[in-house]
């Protein structure tokens, strides 16, 4: 009976369409019931066709100038159009009389929303729910997203277990407060919240992938993998449980397992490029280089703008004794994400290995200008400045890296090499021996830069102390 119903709706929709669309090609003017107008209506809503929405609009103004249910539908093809203020002026002129309607307060309630008027629109749809006679979980709903938008999470939350205690099932509140938790980083509530979730709808493949990402986040992985495997032994093809399953499996570094479940993953045919990648890395955490190119290379032929992709295969290609594709490679991580000051230093990393000394200057300036200031930058920086012999640029290099990263060793190292080169040997011992004493191996490094440093009767004896 439903199909019949449906079919007979559709037939006269059809009719009507067609009908309204030859009037306006006639420029004609013909009459319509105010059920078929609020249907054409509707209709030209849902399919995004705002300019014949508009005809029918006109046509409802002159055939039905006050009738109530026709404004409420204008203003919601106002608001399509971010006409806002003729929105909410139109639905305050019937306030009055739609007072009792919670259609008319959860059109407001959604423009004030788009207004940034957020308050309001928990107003309106608090009147929503005291007028409702059904439809609560979808006011419960859009509170919850109100009380989101104003950071409310607490609140937020407590609609959307509201919306799920009227349907368990509700995969949008599920998302939204899994969302909500992990916002407000209280992931021991999430998990108490969606193993009671659960108990009422054990079958919920969405709960429990819910229930694994939180004890993912909570960094309780072994009860992770047990809920993502829930998750797929209720439904087979839920793609992103063997994803986060093999997120999880990298966290616990058992790389062969994930990678074996990131090709599972590859047979939905979602998220290629990335899934990719995380193959290549897994590879690489592996030191199994060969396989971690292929899969870069992989991911980066499905997307040629994915810069971390073209990273590690410069980095796998570097590995590989490939010089000049590891530079070219890298160049095109840089040309994908320019403003990351990660891939400059990188880059000025190898031009540095590679003996192209300017080049990597310049790369580890740019990777600093883009507010990459980590410790690898500052010490393969002075390193470089070390090894050219430019102490006073190297000493600049280390008290900028100094001032951001105070107890680094190396660049600490780095400062006694400078102040022994300039013949300031008392100072330059006081800070190799407090550098020695926390990691002794460095005084190899300190040689490297300062092979001087072996014919120093004192720096002599404290290798020897250190033996």
């Amino acid at each position: 009976m439903d199909n019949v119903g449906d079919n007979f709706f559709e037939n006269k929709l059809s009719a009507l369409t067609v009908r309204f669309e030859k009037m306006i090609s006639d420029g004609a003017m013909l009459y319509y019931d105010v059920d078929d107008l609020e249907d054409l209506l509707e209709h030209y809503i849902v399919v995004h066709k705002l300019e014949l929405a508009q005809h029918v609009v006109n046509t409802a103004r002159a055939q039905y100038p006050t009738n109530q249910q026709l404004a409420i539908k204008e203003a919601e093809l106002l608001s399509l159009t971010e006409r806002f203020v003729e929105a909410l002026d139109l639905l305050n002129s019937i306030a009055i009389l739609e007072n009792s309607n919670p259609d008319f307060h959860i059109l407001k309630a959604s423009i004030l929303g788009q207004c940034a008027r957020h308050d309001e629109a928990i107003g309106s749809l608090q009147q929503a729910l005291n007028c409702a006679s059904d439809e609560h979980d979808m006011i419960f709903m859009n509170l919850a997203i109100e009380y989101q938008n104003v950071q409310n999470y607490p609140e937020a939350i407590k609609y959307l277990v509201k919306a799920l205690d009227a349907d368990p099932n509700n995969e949008d509140a599920l998302y939204e407060m899994a969302y909500c938790y992990e916002l407000s980083k209280n992931h021991k509530e999430s998990i108490i919240t969606f193993n009671r979730i659960i108990d009422k709808a054990p079958y919920n493949e969405h709960a429990w992938f819910n229930l694994g990402a939180s004890y993912q986040a909570s960094g309780l992985f072994e009860k992770a993998l047990v809920a993502f495997d829930y998750v797929i032994i209720i439904d087979e093809n839920f793609h992103a449980a063997y994803f986060n399953k093999a997120n999880v499996l990298v966290q616990l570094e058992k790389f062969h397992e994930a990678i074996d479940l990131y090709k599972k993953a590859l047979a939905f045919e979602i998220l290629d490029s990335l899934i990719y990648f995380y193959i290549g890395d897994c590879y690489d955490n592996l030191e199994e280089h060969r396989n971690a190119l292929t899969y870069f290379e992989k991911a980066v032929k499905k997307d040629e703008t994915m810069a971390e992709a073209w990273l590690g295969a410069s980095s796998s290609l570097d590995v590989l004794g490939r010089e000049f594709e590891a530079l070219e490679y890298a160049k095109k991580a840089i040309s994908s994400d320019p403003e990351n000051g990660d891939y400059w230093c990188f880059y000025g990393g190898l031009q540095s290995k590679y003996d192209l000394p300017n080049e990597a200057q310049i790369s580890f300036e740019t990777a600093i200008e883009k507010g990459y200031l980590m410790e690898d930058v500052w010490v393969d920086y002075a390193q470089l400045c070390l090894s050219l012999k430019n102490d006073e640029k190297a000493q600049n290099i280390i008290d900028r890296g100094l001032s951001l990263h105070e107890d680094n060793f190396r660049l600490q190292l780095y400062r006694a090499v400078v102040l022994y080169r300039q013949k300031n040997e008392d100072e330059g011992f006081e800070i190799l021996v407090q550098v020695l004493m926390q990691d002794p191996l460095l005084i190899e490094e300190f040689i490297l830069f300062y092979p001087k440093g072996m014919e120093v009767e004192e720096i002599q004896f404290l290798i020897e102390s250190m033996k």
